[in-house]
């Protein structure tokens, strides 16, 4: 059932019309083949993902009054210790581990 809410909410009912190059075009075909997915919703999903960007990476925003001083009021609070992400933050990252490991590969095999 939700999934047919969803699908409800998402309708496509809008048309966007654009020229695009050959070669855009060719680069837009050979994209979409690639995630497996039609051509008009690659094109919809690249799209969403670089305006998610845009808008994510917006450095002026307005807030009225009241907005603003609850946020201000979060911005001043001191920070909480979260002890799950506390021990998160302490263990190396997935990268440090996989160069801890190659390294350890690479001084075992310098003896050989």
């Amino acid at each position: 059932m939700a999934a047919t809410i969803k699908k409800r909410s998402t309708a496509k009912s809008q048309r966007i019309n654009f020229r695009a190059s050959a070669e855009e075009e060719r680069l837009i075909r050979l994209g979409a083949e690639k995630r497996g997915e039609g051509v008009t919703r690659f094109i919809v999903q690249s799209a969403c993902s670089a305006a998610e960007i845009a808008l994510a990476d917006q450095k002026h925003f307005e807030l009225a009054p009241a907005q603003f001083a609850r946020f201000a009021e979060a911005l001043d609070r001191p920070g909480k210790v979260i002890p799950v992400l506390q021990r998160l933050f302490s263990e190396k990252s997935a990268i440090e581990r996989t160069t801890d490991k190659a390294a350890s590969v690479a001084g075992r095999t310098a003896d050989i």
